[in-house]
């Protein structure tokens, strides 16, 4: 007796009309850059080397975009959104990132003062915007779910301004 032939499997049904339309599906966005690699590097190690232009605070050479990320980051992790300008921020706090950027980093030309100020101001425009950012995403924004409170209370942002 011959077995009959084996039937295909049944087609899948198609997916809802919604699907696209679920509320439910969340906007992929970018994460947070840390900069691991920096962070990362064994002690003794080489320092990646960065030349600036003490007129412009332009960085040259292979690093260069590390070195403007990392500005970026120091700008977020260690200057307070409560200050409301660059020149509130005080001196030795200045100076402690600016020491840090230095240990991250090999500039050639740090010795000279006009590279340290543009650096710096670097960091005091990515300052700038990363309050702006937060002033406009959350504090300004309508009410998710509670969302905006808890960050205004995590850095100090007032609602009325």
């Amino acid at each position: 007796m011959a077995t009959p032939p084996a039937l295909p499997p049944p087609p899948l049904p198609p997916p809802p009309a919604d699907a696209d339309a679920s509320p439910f599906t969340l906007k992929r966005t970018r994460k947070a850059t840390r900069l691991r690699s920096l962070a990362t590097r064994p002690p003794g190690a080489e320092r990646p080397v960065v030349n600036v232009d003490p007129a412009t605070g332009k960085a040259d050479g292979p690093h260069k975009k590390k070195l403007r990320t990392y500005l970026g980051i120091v700008a977020h992790d260690k200057v307070d959104v409560t200050y409301d300008t660059w020149k509130e921020v005080p001196t030795a706090q200045k100076d402690l990132i600016w020491e840090d950027i230095q240990a991250e980093f090999q500039i050639p030309e740090a010795f000279d003062s006009k590279t340290k100020k543009k650096i710096l101001q670097i960091v005091g425009e990515r300052s700038r915007q990363f309050k702006s950012d937060l002033t406009r995403k959350w504090a300004l924004a309508v009410d998710k779910d509670g969302v905006d409170e808890i960050v205004c209370e995590k850095y100090g942002i007032s609602k009325q301004k």
